[in-house]
């Protein structure tokens, strides 16, 4: 992904989980916030844009 908007959702290329975004630090951020959907844990985890995307 090149960008993130809150309350996108998104996959993980790589391992695979669901989640949604929580917040992006600034349209220019390589990064952003994501909730995941399978995490009992309720901190989102931050998480290189490169390395997510859209989720079906």
């Amino acid at each position: 992904m090149n960008s993130a908007i809150e309350g996108d959702p998104v996959r993980h290329r790589t391992d695979d989980w669901t989640g949604t975004v929580a917040e992006t630090p600034s349209r220019l951020a390589n990064h952003a916030w994501v909730n995941r959907n399978s995490s009992s844990d309720p901190c989102p985890k931050l998480v290189l844009l490169e390395d997510l995307g859209a989720a079906d």
